[in-house]
């Protein structure tokens, strides 16, 4: 470690160790040679050039979300999670933001000037990460993809060099490299990043629980309101496996349910065509009222887990057919004893084009995530058999490409882009990094990120 300041840097036995080598994928070993925790981009620079002296790779991760490759010992992790300055420039609706910052932390900010990002699902991801691999959540069908709000990214070359990524950038370079943050996952390390806010009109969003034997009809009625409404509504319908101790009534504790969760931006009445459709279901077990709901409301109905999760996932980008065999999808996880824990199917089609980038609209009508525990040999590889089961069950509604970011716990994910994007993407690594010092994302065979 010589030549480098400890003042940011933790071996191992230290606190700052420990929790940076704790992703919220906990499916992985991390035991990194050290982790280096910056808050200044100089920081980070001084860390990739130490890196490349010493012959050291470098692994980066902030929430750990999409953690799957194992760090060892030939390698720096840098902890990104201290980088959360942030800059909110209201007039013009663009937010400078750190890469350890996470959604919920810039939205409760971005709030009091009537603005919001367009977050994923879950709170705790970084808002670099999630936008990096193309960013899916509640607001994208009537505003895009996370990625195409992407403006400009701050980040470090294979050689410790600070660069800007933007698409006036001098350097034709850096003009890449912003095209492969765009939902390429990204090259480099990236330090902060300016994104596009978005001024929902009137937020409203809500959930419902079914118990499981409640699946066919609920399922019949979601697909049919999916003919009927806007691209305001967002929806994700699931089987949902709770814990034993959710703060839910005594009989949805522990078992299979049913969940149906929707948002949308622009008022109640964009649910309605949903809500007609399920008065001929069962009436829901338990019910977050369809109600008006600010970015910390929002960012609870998708009910995901707040603590780490040894986690191995499947993500399929499906075509217009899927509601119709959603059904046949959501039925293979309802056992009791289900290796997977939450399978769910989401409407995300959006009607515009994207920004340049690698992945800056979503690709398909709709997409399947599907997940399950990965504590151990015997529960991956269960996992592992029924996610392939899953996958076969979806093929006939498959456009034959992966939703990479919902792949938790995998390592390298080869059909997560076109060919074409990917030999690019590869063109644009080994021009930041020419010594593939830094583990790539899993679209280019490692896995790091959120």
């Amino acid at each position: 470690m010589s030549g480098m300041s400890r003042d940011f840097l933790a071996l191992p036995g230290s606190e700052v160790y420990r929790a940076g080598t704790t992703p919220h994928n906990s499916s992985v070993a991390q035991q990194p040679i050290a982790v280096a925790q910056p808050q200044r981009p100089e920081d980070v620079a001084e860390v990739v050039q130490w890196a490349a002296e010493s012959g050291v790779g470098i692994a980066v991760q902030a929430s750990g979300h999409g953690a799957g490759a194992a760090i060892d010992e030939d390698r720096v992790l840098i902890d990104t999670s201290a980088m959360t300055q942030l800059s909110i420039d209201p007039d013009a609706g663009i937010a400078h933001v750190g890469v350890g910052m996470t959604w919920s932390a810039l939205n409760a900010q971005a709030e009091k000037f009537g603005l919001m990002g367009l977050a994923g699902s879950s709170p705790s991801v970084s808002i670099a990460g999630y936008t990096f691999g193309g960013g899916v959540g509640w607001l994208n069908r009537p505003y895009g993809m996370a990625s195409n709000r992407l403006l400009r990214v701050d980040y470090v070359d294979g050689q410790g060099r600070r660069r800007r990524a933007s698409d006036d950038a001098d350097d034709p370079v850096d003009r890449e490299a912003l095209w492969a943050f765009r939902g390429g996952g990204g090259v480099g390390v990236a330090t902060s990043v300016s994104i596009e806010l978005v001024a929902p009109p009137e937020l409203w969003a809500g959930f419902h629980l079914w118990h499981i034997d409640a699946l066919k009809p609920v399922v019949a009625a979601w697909s049919t309101a999916m003919d009927r409404v806007g691209d305001a509504l967002s929806t994700s319908i699931s089987v949902l496996h709770t814990p034993p101790d959710a703060p839910l009534p005594p009989p949805l504790r522990g078992v299979p349910v049913v969940h149906l969760a929707f948002a949308s931006p622009m008022g109640a009445e964009a649910a309605s065509p949903l809500t007609n459709a399920l008065r001929v279901a069962p009436p829901p077990a338990f019910t977050s009222t369809w109600a008006p709901a600010d970015a910390a409301r929002l960012a609870q109905i998708h009910l995901d887990p707040p603590d780490p999760v040894p986690a191995l996932g499947l993500g399929r980008w499906l075509n217009v057919g899927a509601a119709g065999v959603a059904i046949e999808m959501l039925s293979c996880a309802t056992a009791l004893d289900s290796p997977v824990k939450m399978i769910e199917v989401r409407n995300v089609q959006h009607p515009g084009s994207g920004r340049r980038g690698a992945l800056t609209s979503v690709p398909g009508a709709y997409l399947l995530h599907a997940v399950g525990l990965a504590a151990d040999d015997h529960s991956r590889a269960a996992t592992d058999d029924l996610l392939a089961r899953i996958q076969s069950t979806a093929a006939p509604v498959d456009i034959g490409m992966a939703a990479a970011p919902f792949a938790e716990g995998r390592v390298e994910i080869p059909d997560g882009l076109p060919m074409e994007a990917l030999q690019r993407l590869a063109a644009i690594r080994a021009a930041v990094d020419p010594q593939a010092r830094i583990l790539p994302t899993r679209l280019m065979g490692g896995a790091t990120g959120a």
